[in-house]
């Protein structure tokens, strides 16, 4: 009967977990059609970096600037994806590839209430995580507002 009290204390928890995964889903889904839009004056640049997995193999980081946003993507000749990985998304001003309730300028209340809570909570932040995995999103607030938003992705 003990077991049982325990799986019942355990729910709340899975729950938030599932929540988040759930809320992880959502974000990248939004940073993949974001990333897939048509950028305005288009600022590339490259950097090689060595692959800690392949011996003398030299990728790149590619970082593409636009109006209002920045992203790096990992390219590599022996990753499964040839369109590379990506690593950073950062808005930082309004983008119209963005649904109203997280756009820049958007209320916290809002967010909170189309993604549920987050992982992390400060005055100044939230920030969404998955369990699964190390990927966040991290929403920087100006008062009440969103400020600037933060993907990262980590793989190895």
């Amino acid at each position: 009967m003990k077991r049982h009290i325990w799986w019942l204390l355990l729910l709340p928890l899975a729950g938030c977990a599932s929540q988040q995964e759930q809320a992880m889903r959502q974000l990248n889904d939004i940073a993949e059609r974001l990333l897939a839009r048509e950028c305005d004056r288009p600022q590339l640049s490259y950097r090689q970096v060595e692959n800690p997995h392949v011996p003398a193999l030299i990728d790149e980081v590619e970082t593409l600037r636009c109006p209002g946003w920045v992203a790096q993507t990992y390219l590599s000749e022996a990753a499964a994806n040839p369109n590379g990985m990506p690593i950073l998304l950062e808005v930082s001003g309004p983008q119209p590839g963005l649904p109203p309730f997280m756009n820049i300028g958007a209320g916290r209340a809002g967010l909170v209430a189309e993604l549920g809570r987050p992982a992390r909570e400060g005055p100044q932040l939230l920030r969404y995580q998955s369990a699964e995995t190390t990927e966040s999103v991290t929403f920087r607030l100006r008062g009440d507002r969103i400020a600037s938003i933060r993907w990262e992705w980590y793989f190895d």
